[in-house]
């Protein structure tokens, strides 16, 4: 009679098992399913032709800037400490020198660790606008630039919160003005929220919603060979079924065109950083290592009307933010992300 309890116990305790298995699983697919849910709503809003392409200092760039708080509400993005707000305000200039009223939205996550330093990831929001001399579709969408990386971004914080401690605390941050000349970061990298010692690296969303059909599953990082962040990150995303390349092609100076370079060329000047990028003459530059993302490979949507919702591979975006996202969190506290030697820059922390 024991026995049989005992048999009849265990063939419960296993059921009991297999279900939480299975439901466990459930609940895994339920979470992609909702991220590309997500994903694939906030796309169409960003992109919709409603936001006329985004243009700093619109009344939809401003709309986009009360969109965005919300979403970093819903995700549970906290102000960065001794800020009431998230938005940072400032004055852009368009290419004829007229100011425009532009900020950038920027949250974070507190690491749950002893840790006072921060890893900074972030995208911009901005686009080009509208062009009323073009026959037929006149409104440039801005999908995969850079909506696509607003979104991941965002999908990148979702997969952060979901655990209880991180390496590091997390800067999210969206960012206007980019296509005016990265106005929106360099206004943050010189007049920062926090000390810019404390930001330990980081990289930006850029172009990654529309992969080549036999490149799903890769990205590529700009400035690879400057610091160690790339093969740290190399080495975790391989783990989760991505790959990450080298840069797409040095010769387009994509370290530089991107949010990143404000924070990695913190002291550089233009006529510096062309010496040096031309091999002429090794430029010192205090920076923080800070790159950019991308899975674009030259397709022709770049800068075009056609950039819209309909070409995003919302699977393969939310597939990269996560897997960066569990990346991340696999890196131990211990990590330090160094520049690393090279023939260009001779680079140094600032103090």
């Amino acid at each position: 009679m024991k026995i049989t309890h005992l048999l009849a116990l265990a063939f419960i305790v296993s059921l009991s098992n297999h279900t939480l298995t299975a439901q466990d699983n459930d609940n895994a697919n339920d979470h992609a399913k909702d991220n590309n849910e997500l994903a694939d709503q906030w796309m169409n809003y960003l992109a919709s032709d409603e936001r006329q392409g985004r243009l700093t200092g619109s009344t939809e760039n401003t709309e986009v800037q009360s969109w965005l708080i919300e979403r970093f509400e819903e995700i549970g993005l906290q102000k960065i400490p001794g800020q009431d707000s998230y938005l940072q305000k400032f004055t852009a200039h368009n290419r004829d020198g007229e100011p425009l009223q532009a900020a950038n939205v920027i949250g974070y996550i507190p690491c749950n660790c002893t840790s006072d330093r921060y890893f900074m990831v972030g995208a911009h929001y901005d686009h080009v606008g509208v062009n009323p001399k073009l026959e037929g579709d006149q409104i440039f969408n801005g999908a995969d630039d850079d909506a696509s990386g607003v979104v991941a971004s965002l999908i990148f914080a979702k997969t952060l919160k979901q655990y209880k401690q991180l390496p590091f605390n997390v800067i999210i941050a969206a960012w206007d003005a980019e296509e005016m000349g990265l106005q929106g970061s360099k206004y943050f990298a010189q007049n920062p929220w926090l000390p810019l010692n404390k930001i330990e690296s980081g990289f930006m969303f850029e172009l990654v919603g529309v992969p080549l059909k036999d490149k799903l599953n890769s990205a590529w990082m700009t400035g690879e060979k400057y610091s160690t962040l790339y093969p740290t990150l190399k080495a975790e995303l391989e783990k989760q079924g991505w790959q990450l390349d080298p840069v797409l092609d040095p010769r387009m100076g994509l370290f530089f065109r991107s949010d990143n370079a404000p924070f990695a060329m913190l002291d550089a000047s233009n006529e510096d950083i062309k010496k040096a990028f031309e091999n002429k003459e090794k430029a010192k530059v205090t920076g923080i290592p800070m790159h950019a993302i991308s899975v674009w490979r030259g397709q022709p949507h770049y800068h075009q009307p056609n950039d819209d919702a309909s070409i995003i591979h919302i699977p393969n975006l939310v597939s990269l933010a996560e897997s960066l996202g569990k990346a991340f969190h696999e890196l131990p506290s211990s990590t330090q992300i160094e520049w690393l030697e090279n023939e260009q820059f001779q680079f140094s922390r600032p103090n």
